[in-house]
């Protein structure tokens, strides 16, 4: 979930992403429309558009940046027609000047409504022109038990060819207090789930999948297999982010999200500072900057919403910082730094990831990014730390040369492994705009697939 800052949305590879430009916020144009993408279209008009009136709306206060992006993805697939709308019913402006992201980038160019605007706007008659697609933005909140009660009631009250489909998008599938809502729009076929990474869409078709063979007849005649679920992943247009110079060192790090011990390994990417540009300690109370290196030393930054007791002798590496946007653009690299068992590899999606130093097994749960374009990929026996030393020293001998755990050998007597490791080292954590921009570029067609089968009802 983004956090502040006064200059639009930043740019940084996620240690999977990371050099020139942040997943989640790209800095190209609009791509305009190919010969093939017209073709497309050609084809796309033979199907008729079900839905022409879209309503994007959410009660609660963060996740702004996933459900705007889905509207922009909307949008433009209606505006390729010029047939329908959407509309944003949100308490607005955004935080942490997520406002001036969208207005900057043209998210979205109309009037906003208030969230309880909903309702009775659903309820406004329904003539032609009703809104026929309703999209929440944190279901987890947005389709609670009164909440959800009051869509389906007005759902119940419209005529049979003025009923509306509710789309979900969610976060979490551990998070069951809103889920016993779903029974009765499934039952109706109205509604769909949108995830933010494969994984969590995986997870809830495994759940619905257990639904439909409850052995309560009232669930398992809901038709929870039918479903749909599918992922958009939250990739907006951000311009004019600045370049990172080839010569330059790997040197600014973040963390984002919670700071959490629980949600975030915070305990392994602590670790031996004084490799990293500065003195040993002595008798200072914290690392000082070696001024005599003509490198910058590497500074860990850590973003997110809690608290985290970083160290005294670490003061000078780490920093605590609680804006998002204006710090991310500054970063060479994110690293989401999951806990090893964290709820974020298989029923939880976060879009740290888009910005994150990644493992084989992160990048099998968040496939969306799983590109060598984009991402920097570790081996999973080397931990952050030990490969954000490797990539800014540009030497994998000191991890090679550890001592193999339980062996009377070292690291690199593993073959597979040394190779991995020095794969990673040859690619860099560099990236070319053009990687970034042609990776972004597939992964906005493939929102604009779901955007259109949200509206042609498939």
């Amino acid at each position: 979930m983004p956090h502040s800052s006064k200059a639009p949305l930043a740019a940084v590879l996620v240690f999977c992403i990371c050099a020139s430009s942040y997943l989640l916020y790209s800095f190209t144009k609009t791509p305009r429309l190919t010969y093939e993408d017209e073709a497309l279209l050609a084809v796309e008009s033979t199907n008729p558009q079900r839905r022409q009136r879209v309503a994007v709306a959410s009660t609660f206060g963060f996740h702004y940046d996933v459900y705007m992006s889905v509207a922009w993805s909307v949008a433009r697939v209606i505006n390729r027609t010029s047939t329908g709308s959407v509309e944003v019913y949100a308490d607005v402006p955004f935080f942490y000047d997520f406002q001036k992201v969208v207005d900057d980038l043209g998210l979205y160019r109309h009037e906003y409504r208030q969230i309880n605007e909903l309702v009775p706007a659903l309820r406004s008659g329904p003539h032609e022109n009703s809104i026929d697609l309703v999209i929440l933005g944190t279901c987890e909140f947005d389709l609670r038990a009164e909440r959800s009660e009051d869509l389906l009631s007005t759902w119940d009250e419209r005529p049979e060819n003025r009923k509306f489909t509710v789309v979900c998008i969610v976060h979490n599938v551990m998070d069951t207090s809103w889920q016993p809502s779903i029974t009765e729009w499934s039952r109706r076929r109205a509604i769909r789930i949108v995830t933010i990474a494969e994984h969590v869409a995986q997870s809830f078709r495994d759940s619905f999948d257990k639904l439909s063979n409850s052995p309560d007849p009232v669930i398992s005649s809901a038709g929870y297999e039918y479903i749909p679920i599918d992922v958009h992943a939250p990739i907006l247009p951000l311009r004019d982010l600045p370049e990172r110079p080839a010569s330059k060192p790997l040197s600014k790090a973040v963390i984002q999200g919670s700071f959490s011990q629980d949600r975030r390994d915070y305990t392994n990417v602590f670790q031996d500072p004084s490799a990293w540009g500065y003195q040993p300690l002595g008798d200072h109370e914290s690392f000082v900057v070696d001024t005599s290196l003509s490198t910058p030393a590497f500074q860990l930054f850590t973003l997110g919403s809690g608290s985290l007791d970083v160290p005294v002798e670490l003061r000078n590496v780490v920093q605590v910082r609680t804006e998002y946007y204006d710090l991310m653009s500054q970063m060479d690299i994110c690293v989401p730094a999951f806990a090893q068992q964290g709820q974020y590899m298989h029923d939880q999606a976060s879009s740290t990831f888009a910005m994150a130093l990644q493992c084989n097994r992160t990048r099998h749960a968040y496939a969306y990014a799983d590109d060598d374009r984009v991402t920097v990929n570790r081996p999973a026996a080397m931990r952050e730390v030990a490969a954000l030393k490797a990539l800014r020293m540009g030497d994998t001998s000191l991890f090679l040369n550890t001592p193999m755990p339980l062996m009377s050998t070292t690291m690199g007597s593993n073959p597979q492994l040394k190779n991995a490791v020095e794969s990673m080292l040859r690619r860099g954590w560099r990236r070319t705009k053009k990687e970034f921009d042609d990776f972004k570029i597939g992964i906005w067609k493939r929102n604009e697939d779901l955007a259109y089968r949200l509206i042609h009802d498939l």
